[in-house]
């Protein structure tokens, strides 16, 4: 069959692929009621946009994952979820130098990682 250039009949009648899930946020911010307590220094990993599923959430300083993990197992859901976690950085942590980001480990080859905090201890 020969097409013409002016024939307006499409060659290709495709239909859309899988929906595209979307990318999860992740933001990690300091505690405000334990950043106006001078004792205590407690990080939130806010997750938004999380398809169900097993995931875990690690801290980092610099780089370097603190050993625990805090799982979280989803339910099933057409909606995405959203959740936040704590951490309390130990007092061992607390250098100048020290900056942190928190990430979320869905299956074995998903992650998502915040940005930085910056540094939050002085001298």
């Amino acid at each position: 069959m020969f097409l013409s250039p002016f024939d307006p009949s499409p060659l290709c009648v495709c239909s859309p692929g899988p929906a595209v899930s979307s990318t999860p946020t992740v933001l990690i911010r300091r505690s405000l009621p334990d950043l106006l307590d001078g004792d205590s220094a407690v990080l939130e990993c806010a997750i938004t946009q999380l398809s169900s599923s097993d995931l875990y959430v690690t801290f980092q300083a610099n780089g370097v994952d603190f050993p625990e993990k805090q799982y979280v197992d989803l339910p099933a859901s057409k909606d995405h979820h959203s959740l936040t976690r704590r951490f309390s950085i130990p007092t061992s942590h607390w250098k100048k130098d020290n900056t942190f980001t928190c990430k979320v480990n869905q299956g074995y080859s998903n992650s998502w990682m915040s940005n930085s905090t910056g540094t939050l201890f002085g001298g």
